[in-house]
């Protein structure tokens, strides 16, 4: 048992959570995309090329609170509820789309919720996985985002275990 744990450590993709990590990231295609996200992916000059790989759908109330409507990301109607985030989760819920979100207390609702749920470093991670972004792209906007995203230690101990299965799978 011991000497699996150390092989899990020492090779994070044959660690099975890292696996299904790494498979869902290589399908992920869509999202409901979450005010925090969108200003994130702005920072990183991102949004462009995130949204030509990703279909990014956006809820009124999150253009409202953006500023405006990005290019190339498709609006749709959000359930009632009484503020964005509520509107947000449900309508993802609703339409079964993955919730793309950097605020912490959201994604712990959708966690929860047991709804797939995705920050920004892991659409990294997505982008480099389906080979949007080659090894230096990806760890250069992931040390850009690091300079002004608040994450925990065990996220970014988790996203850099996911990135190193995704650069083992890729490598061959």
């Amino acid at each position: 048992m011991q000497a699996q744990k150390t092989l899990e450590k020492l090779r994070p993709c044959s660690a099975q959570s890292f696996q299904r990590a790494y498979s869902e990231l290589l399908q992920l295609r869509t999202g409901i995309v979450d005010t925090s996200t969108l200003i994130y992916l702005e920072r990183l000059e991102l949004n462009a090329l995130a949204s030509k790989h990703l279909r990014f759908f956006l809820i009124p109330g999150v253009v409202t609170e953006f500023g405006s409507h990005p290019s190339g990301m498709h609006l749709i109607q959000a359930t009632d509820a009484q503020s964005t985030d509520a509107a947000l989760l449900e309508t993802a819920m609703k339409q079964g789309l993955p919730l793309f979100s950097d605020d912490g207390g959201l994604l712990r609702k959708a966690r929860a919720r047991q709804h797939p749920h995705y920050n920004t470093l892991m659409l990294l991670l997505a982008l480099r996985a389906q080979k949007v972004l080659n090894a230096p792209q990806c760890a250069d906007l992931q040390a850009r985002l690091l300079t002004f995203a608040r994450y925990s230690g065990a996220v970014c101990t988790y996203a850099a275990d996911v990135s190193a299965c995704i650069e083992e799978k890729l490598s061959g």
